[in-house]
């Protein structure tokens, strides 16, 4: 079998959303591509993403928060005024960061505003 990148996936999506393609159509065919290719345990690293570039292709941006503990509602709330409607907002725990949280956008602008990220800048 050959081995597709998750990445070609994504790139072949996105060429065939901009050709006018519908989304239904398109995943449908994705799910039988990746199928056909014996690649369904790479399933998840491929929808990633893909939904990544379907982010993209609605001009919006995939936004990551990683917090210690969950967000809470009004939390998620507020993080959502600051991002618009067409950005993804994926929320990851981090026990790790202590407390505060990073955002990241789009896997290269960063803000961490984590107890980690100043414990490390003090010592």
């Amino acid at each position: 079998m050959i081995s597709v990148s998750p990445f070609l996936y994504a790139e072949a999506f996105r060429k065939a959303l901009s050709e006018g393609a519908s989304e239904e159509e398109l995943v449908r065919n994705l799910s039988r591509a990746v199928l056909r290719h014996g690649q369904g345990a790479q399933w998840p690293r491929i929808a990633m993403q893909v939904s990544k570039e379907l982010v993209h292709h609605r001009k919006g941006t995939w936004v990551t928060v990683e917090t210690a503990r969950p967000l809470t509602d009004t939390q998620r709330k507020k993080i959502g005024e600051v991002f618009s409607k067409k950005d993804y907002i994926e929320e990851q725990i981090r026990p790790d960061l202590i407390a505060g949280m990073r955002i990241i956008v789009d896997g290269e602008r960063e803000f961490d505003g984590s107890l980690k990220r100043k414990l490390h800048n003090l010592l």
